[in-house]
C-alpha cells in the first residue's frame, strides 16, 4: 500500500508543475491544460486524503463535479476566444472591448 505522504506529494507536484505551465505559456490551449493539470493535483490530495478526514462520498462526488465545471468552463472560454478572435494566445486578449 502507497503511504498517504507519498500521494500527497505527487499530488503537491503536479500542482506545482500546473503552475509553472500556467505562469510561463501563453497559448491558451495551454493554459488550460495546465489550469487542468493543478485541478488534477488537487483532486489526488482530496482523495488521498479523504480515508482520514469526515469527507463522505457524496461530498467527493460533488467536489470531483465542481472541479470538472471548472475545467470544462475555460475550455469554452477558450474556445469562444478562438471563434472571435480566430487565435488562442492569451495576450492577445487584452482587449476584450473590441
Amino acid at each position: 500500500m502507497i503511504p498517504a505522504v507519498h500521494v500527497v506529494i505527487l499530488g503537491l507536484l503536479q500542482f506545482i508543475v500546473g503552475l509553472v505551465g500556467l505562469l510561463l505559456r501563453r497559448p491558451g490551449t495551454v493554459v488550460v491544460v495546465s489550469a487542468v493539470v493543478m485541478l488534477n493535483g488537487v483532486l489526488l490530495v482530496l482523495c488521498a486524503t479523504a480515508g482520514e478526514s469526515s469527507l463522505s462520498q457524496v461530498e467527493g462526488v460533488v467536489v470531483l463535479a465542481l472541479i470538472v465545471a471548472v475545467a470544462l468552463t475555460g475550455a469554452a472560454i477558450l474556445y469562444g476566444f478562438h471563434r472571435f478572435r480566430k487565435t488562442v494566445l492569451v495576450d492577445e486578449h487584452d482587449r476584450m472591448k473590441h
